[in-house]
This record gives C-alpha cells, sequence and structure tokens, in this order.
C-alpha cells in the first residue's frame, strides 16, 4: 500500500462498553418472571408463553445489551428489574436510633427454620 510504509494497519472492533440498545419492557418482564419463578419454564407457563418464546426473548436481550450470559443480562438489567416480594431495601445508615434494618432470626425466617423432629412425625432409629 503506497503512502503507508508498507505497514498494514488493522482496523478491528472494538466491543463498546456501553449497551447500544436498550432491552425492551417485554425483555425485562421476561427476566424478571425467570428470577421469580427460578426457571424458564416456569416463567413461561407463569407468563402464558411457550417456553421457546422465553428464550428468544432472552436471547434477544443478551444481544441487545451485550451480555454473552443470562447472568450478565441479569447483572446489566438490574437497575430495571422489581424487587423481589419479601425483600426489604435499606438506602443507607438511618439518623434515628433503633429503627435500623435487622438481619431476620433463623427462628422468624422460613428459610432459617428448621423443625427439631423429621418430617410426618416419625421417630428417628431407637
Amino acid at each position: 500500500m503506497a503512502g503507508r510504509g508498507g505497514a498494514r494497519e488493522r482496523m478491528t472492533r472494538r466491543p463498546s462498553r456501553r449497551p447500544t440498545a436498550r432491552a425492551t419492557d417485554r425483555e425485562v418482564i421476561v427476566v424478571a418472571a425467570i428470577l421469580a419463578t427460578g426457571s424458564e419454564k416456569a416463567a413461561a407457563h407463569r407468563l402464558g408463553l411457550s417456553h421457546s418464546t422465553v428464550k428468544h426473548h432472552l436471547a434477544n436481550a443478551r444481544s441487545r445489551v451485550g451480555a454473552e450470559t443470562t447472568a450478565q443480562l441479569v447483572w446489566i438489567l438490574s437497575p430495571r428489574l422489581p424487587e423481589p416480594e419479601g425483600v426489604a431495601i435499606v438506602d443507607g445508615p438511618q439518623s434515628q436510633e433503633g429503627s435500623e434494618a435487622r438481619e431476620p432470626s433463623p427462628e422468624s425466617s422460613p428459610i432459617g427454620r428448621r423443625d427439631k423432629r423429621p418430617p410426618g412425625g416419625l421417630e428417628g432409629p431407637s
């Protein structure tokens, strides 16, 4: 190539750090439903869609925002996703004493609560 001193420069396209397009509201709803239900199939059932439609919405959303995985998609869309039910958000330290957010005790939390007896009232081996 004349005028370039014989050196060839390759023009490569760098991935942008900011998404070029924004996920649609419907795609965000699908992602939120997957998070709420725990699976694509359950989200499809809840939304009245086919499983393949949910998969298409996910693929389109990943492509729009530049995410390679669904986990990346959730992280990118997190500001637009609704808070899960039963989760309180604390914006920062409270100015009033006694109004701090407290961790639920294991006895009051359904996740941390464990019955001392086996299910069905059966006694263990004697």
